[in-house]
Order: C-alpha cells, then structure tokens, then sequence
C-alpha cells in the first residue's frame, strides 16, 4: 500500500529526540544519573525517547529500555521508540537477525523491559541480509495487528528497501544517519519528505569531516561564536533546516549535554548561515 500515517503530531519532526544508546553501552552512567539524563531531556520539552534491544549491558537483557521505564514512570506522554532485529550477544557481538519469530520474541522482550503494553513506534534496527526484507516488515505488520506496536519504522534502510517495505504496511518513519558532516544519505531523507515520511535522523553530529569543519577559523565555530551557542547547536539547527520531515536523534549521557542539544530548536540560521555551511562542506570524495 501507498498511503502513510501522518507524522507530524506523532513523531516530533523538526525537534529533538534522546538516544539512549550512551546509557547503556561503553562506559555508560550508572542508573541514578542516567535517569537523570532521561528527566533533563523530558524536563527541555523532549517528547521522544528512541532507545532498542541492542542498547544493552554484556549480562542485561535489555538495560536500556529498563532504564527507560523506570525514568519515564509518571513522567506523562512520551512517544517511546524501540527496535528490533538486531541484539547483543557478547562484548562486541551484535548480531543481526530479521526472522519474524525473532522479531515476535523481540518485540515481547521490549514490551516486557519497557512495561508497556504497546510500543508506540517499533523499528526494524538493520535489514537482515539473509531474509526478504518483506517478511520482516510483514512481521511488524502482523505486531501492529496484533495491537503490540502502533507505528512501523525502519532503520539502516535505502530507498529501494524502504519502497519494497512500503508494498507491505504503512511506514511511518525511517532512521539513519544524516548530518553537516555526513549528507550522504540526502537522497533518502528527499524521498521519505516526497511520501511524507517521517526521517530520524541518528548520530546528527558526527561524520567524516567533523575535524576540519570544527577547526578555529572555519565557518562553523564562527557561526556559532557570533551567536553565542555551541557548535553543537548550530550543526543540530542546520539539520532540522533541511526538511520539514526531519527530526534529529541525539546521544547523550549527561544532563547538560541534552540540555545544550535542546536549544537548537530555537535557533534560526539565516538563509546566509545555510548558504556558507552548505559552501564549507563542499564535494564528498
């Protein structure tokens, strides 16, 4: 089918979210501060949490979303993202696996950790290589039917996979990565705005050419100096400057990390600012 679910009260396109990957991976906060995090980001006007099966310690099932649940108890309406599909086996083991009885087992393992009865947008974290991308998309269908999970997402995806996902459900948003420093995926995140999909995009402030961009001097780190904000802000602002679709997932493990990244929402750059960073990232390759 064609049609989409619309997004824009769902999904806070043209804000910002909080990745939870950085509480639970590689030297993470313990628990009291990592909600602490959670409620900083809720405390800003967050209204997003994206977090997933693979966010997890070596001995926890699912330590993310558990730390989810426990910071948003009696926080009110939040919109929780999880995925699927994808899990930690090991120190540096993570799988990949879209079989539907894996996705089924997953998405019973999320519900249980978050405490929820239905998960409000559930990703496919990765197309598995070895399974038609179609009977894992059919497999979140028949999750949604089934009442376990409101939106479909898709995460890691190109436009040939998300248009063979799209003849099976309805897609609601997809997350990959998008940044000043990494436009690579351009072409997706203009598709998804034509089918008026929402586009998450993940890890918004790094790329390959974060280094040179960030160096004293160049237009960036002036741009930000002139306005008195963080460069942080102003690569976040000139992301959600780039479709009305997009809104940026960002990783943060400390209070004033989210705080900061929340502000960019209400940067304005100018056509000018846009134009000279445009300039600054010149040709890839």
């Amino acid at each position: 089918m064609n049609s989409t679910i619309p997004v824009g009260d769902a999904i806070p396109v043209g804000d910002i979210a909080l990745g939870t990957a950085k509480l639970s991976l590689v030297d993470h906060p313990d628990e009291a501060a990592a909600i602490r995090t959670i409620h900083a980001a809720l405390d800003a006007g967050v209204r997003m949490i994206d977090t997933a099966l693979a966010y997890t310690t070596v001995t926890d099932e699912s330590h993310s979303e558990s730390v989810v649940r426990s910071a948003l108890n009696g926080r009110g309406d939040v919109l929780v993202a999880t995925k699927g599909g994808h899990f930690r086996a090991g120190h540096s083991e993570f799988p990949v696996d879209g079989r539907p009885e894996t996705l089924r087992r997953h998405c019973d393992i999320s519900l249980r950790n978050l405490g929820v009865d239905r998960i409000g947008l559930y990703y496919l974290h990765h197309p598995d290589p070895k399974v038609p991308l179609t009977e894992s998309v059919g497999a979140l269908r028949d999750l949604q039917t089934a009442g376990k999970i409101a939106l479909i997402g898709l995460s890691n995806v190109d436009i040939t996979q998300l248009d063979a996902a799209r003849t099976v459900t309805d897609i609601a948003a997809v997350q990959n990565h998008f940044s000043l420093f990494d436009d690579a995926d351009r072409p997706v995140l203009e598709h998804c705005a034509k089918l008026g999909i929402a586009y998450l995009a993940y890890s918004p402030l790094k790329g390959d050419r974060s280094a040179a961009m960030t160096r004293p001097g160049q237009p960036l780190p002036e741009i930000a100096q002139r306005y008195g904000v963080s460069v942080q802000q102003v690569v976040l602002a000139w992301n959600l400057r780039q479709s009305d679709r997009l809104g940026c997932i960002v990783g943060a493990a400390r209070e004033a990390t989210i705080r900061d990244s929340v502000r960019a929402r209400d940067l304005t750059l100018t056509d000018a600012d846009i134009a000279v960073l445009r300039a600054a990232i010149g040709p890839r390759g």
